[in-house]
């Protein structure tokens, strides 16, 4: 009789955690939630670190530690190759539960799926809703992983976060001007984030404006000059750092950015390195370091 009992436990247990999960290639079945998973993307890596998983291994290791940082990588991720051509051998050895990709990864789908089971999912897609995107990706990992209540606390908790920083900003002076996001390429050509990026999702939800209103690409952002920048000389400037010690030099050396209305204003602000193609924690992190840079002067 008892044996009957812990044999009806153990079905009963099996079935409840037994899930199909849809994602953007197809249909998968789980008879439990995976446990050894490997991320090829850095968002989605950023996402299932901040659901409380270690992933057991990740795409180009070193560049998450130098472009996203947080929420920190543990050393014991092993690095599996780099974003675009991931070690396929290295993969079969770790017999991982779950391989998570986004849709940029789709022509080795067949390759990955034929070592474990490969799920797709992209925040940076034809939609230009990265926000919305990242918060979705939240909680069907949060399902995937078994962590769907730490999936809504984090999704909360940063919807919070970007609300209270938007109050801050805006009853501060600084907050009365717009915006432009920029990253240097050169030192005559910019990458302005707009329409379609995560940091412009950010600043909408914290209730600020981007003076930057021209097409952008699917990444959201526009491939301009420097002289642009002369058409939106009333904004406070946040530069995507760190500068290194030469790009500074030469911006400092520049008469046209010398000139510009919003460098003899001091409205110029270097943010330290922020993954701007990331998830939730990167959007929190846009977020607490605009408010820091617009309010602590």
């Amino acid at each position: 009789m008892r044996k009957s009992i812990a044999l009806l436990f153990t079905v009963l247990t099996f079935q409840s955690q037994a899930m199909t999960i849809k994602h953007e290639l197809g249909e998968t079945d789980f008879a439990e939630p995976p446990e050894k998973v490997v991320a090829l993307d850095w968002a989605l890596t950023e996402t299932v670190l901040s659901l409380g998983v270690t992933p057991a291994g990740v795409a180009d290791k070193d560049g998450y530690h130098s472009w996203v940082g947080e929420p920190a990588l543990p050393d014991s991720a092993v690095n599996v190759g780099s974003r675009r051509e991931p070690n396929l051998e290295l993969l079969a050895e770790m017999q991982p539960d779950v391989i998570l990709v986004s849709n940029h990864m789709s022509p080795v789908y067949q390759q990955l799926n034929a070592i474990a089971p490969t799920l797709v999912y992209t925040i940076y897609s034809d939609s230009k809703t990265p926000f919305a995107n990242a918060v979705k990706v939240t909680q069907q990992l949060g399902k995937v992983l078994g962590k769907e209540q730490k999936a809504q606390s984090v999704i909360e908790t940063v919807s919070a976060r970007l609300k209270q920083n938007g109050d801050k900003v805006l009853a501060s002076d600084a907050g009365q001007k717009p915006l432009m996001f920029i990253r240097f390429i050169n030192d005559k050509t910019l990458r302005i984030h707009s329409e379609g990026s995560l940091t412009q999702d950010t600043i909408t939800a914290m209730g600020l404006k981007n003076d930057w209103q021209e097409p952008t690409n699917l990444w959201g952002f526009t491939t301009a000059g420097i002289e642009k920048m002369a058409e939106h000389q009333n904004t406070n400037v946040m530069i995507f750092g760190p500068l290194k010690a030469d790009e500074r030099k030469k911006l400092t050396q520049s008469p046209l950015w010398q000139v510009m209305a919003f460098t003899r204003s001091d409205s110029v602000y270097e943010l330290p390195a922020i993954w701007t193609f990331g998830g939730l924690v990167s959007a929190q992190r846009f977020s607490d370091f605009i408010t820091q840079e617009l309010t602590q002067h």
